[in-house]
């Protein structure tokens, strides 16, 4: 559960009505665009989790700083897929969002309390560059049988444009601050999970913010 709530946390969070997918042309190339005007962005991740099952996962954040996030994730085994849910983020709507099921077209209306659920209590192990982005290395359960390493970078492009919006609208709304979380130090370059049930291991390949992205990219689907 908690490693499904760092999915959707992408926000820290994409791909149905809109016909917004993953680029399959990119393989691991990173594409950067560090434009810095606009009021838009767009993050693609793709990752894969090895175990008793395997899995391709496939992550996109749309961000709009007048409108808000629409983030979503997929879990593909082969050419099934497994899971197709997004999370739709309104900064006129700043105690809730919605979670959308694309495979059973419901939505779930998820309501934001006072009370901070920060994440585990990492390490840093340094400093890297991971595809030219300058990361701090961190890491999570160093000696037990899980051990997370999260490479974080405040130069992700519309990670700051995003913080500064949800600052603007409330700097100590529990669910959205990044302070106790692994956001305090950028947005997500890179993610790994070594166990010994199975690994996974998440990469971002496209940042761009030289997007245009339309404004009902950001709307739940009505069916």
């Amino acid at each position: 559960m908690k490693r499904f709530k760092y999915l959707l946390l992408l926000v820290s969070i994409i791909l149905g009505s809109m016909g917004l997918k993953p680029s399959e042309t990119l393989g691991n190339r990173i594409v950067h665009n560090n434009k810095d005007s606009g009021k838009q962005a767009l993050l693609e991740y793709t990752g894969s989790v090895s175990g008793m099952v395997a899995y391709n996962i496939g992550i996109q954040v749309a961000i709009d700083t007048t409108i808000g996030v629409r983030y979503e994730v997929t879990f593909e085994k082969g050419t099934a897929v497994m899971s197709h849910v997004a999370i739709f983020y309104k900064f006129s709507n700043p105690y809730q969002s919605i979670l959308y099921n694309f495979v059973t077209h419901k939505s779930h209306v998820i309501k934001y309390g006072g009370v901070s659920d920060s994440d585990p209590n990492v390490e840093v192990v340094g400093q890297e560059t991971v595809d030219s982005f300058p990361c701090t290395h961190l890491q999570h359960g160093g000696g037990t049988d899980e051990i997370s390493n999260y490479w974080m970078s405040p130069t992700v492009p519309g990670f700051s444009k995003l913080v500064n919006a949800l600052k603007a609208i409330n700097a100590n709304m529990p669910a959205l601050a990044f302070s106790g979380t692994i956001f305090n130090w950028g947005g997500l370059v890179k993610w790994t999970i070594t166990a010994k049930t199975g690994n996974m291991e998440l990469h971002l390949i496209e940042a761009n913010t030289d997007v245009t992205l339309p404004s009902k990219t950001f709307d739940v689907p009505s069916k």
